[in-house]
């Protein structure tokens, strides 16, 4: 029976502090696996996700959804607090969804067992481009919400 494939995502977020509670930062990505191992790179530095550039696969081993799993990685420049993905005061991720789509074809699941993993199940059965708007909480912050921008577009890999 065909598996989803999957893409592995690095987010390194840059947290800073503009004021006693206020914050804000950045965030880039790196694609840093996938499976099927020859799938190529789908994912930019700005998170922007294009399956048009994905290789072709054996569909007798892989279907067409695909789990994109995103990583919170340490941070690496300016005021450094722990992050997680958005629980408490939002969910780590919603999807934007084009003129008359649906967001039906995604699954967002997150595991208080690994609260640094996000993933983002997307069927991929259909040509619209749709847009992912990620959230992180700052524990040691009253879970201090922040939304990423900008957001990050997924383009399918289908042209129907």
């Amino acid at each position: 029976m065909p598996v989803n494939r999957t893409v592995n995502v690095s987010v390194v977020f840059n947290c800073v502090q503009h004021g006693a509670s206020d914050f804000g930062g950045s965030a880039t990505y790196s694609q840093t696996g996938s499976t099927p191992a020859n799938l190529g790179t789908v994912v930019d530095s700005q998170g922007n996700i294009d399956m048009q550039q994905a290789a072709a696969y054996d569909p007798s081993r892989y279907n067409d959804s695909v789990d994109f799993v995103f990583t919170l990685a340490p941070q690496s420049t300016g005021y450094v607090t722990p992050v997680t993905w958005a629980t408490r005061h939002g969910v780590g991720a919603t999807i934007i969804v084009p003129q008359g789509g649906s967001a039906s074809e995604f699954v967002v699941q997150q595991s208080p067992a690994t609260p640094q993993q996000l993933t983002i199940i997307d069927n991929d059965d259909d040509s619209s481009t749709y847009n992912y708007k990620p959230a992180i909480e700052l524990p040691t912050h009253n879970n201090y919400y922040i939304s990423l921008d900008p957001r990050i577009v997924n383009k399918p890999s289908s042209t129907n």
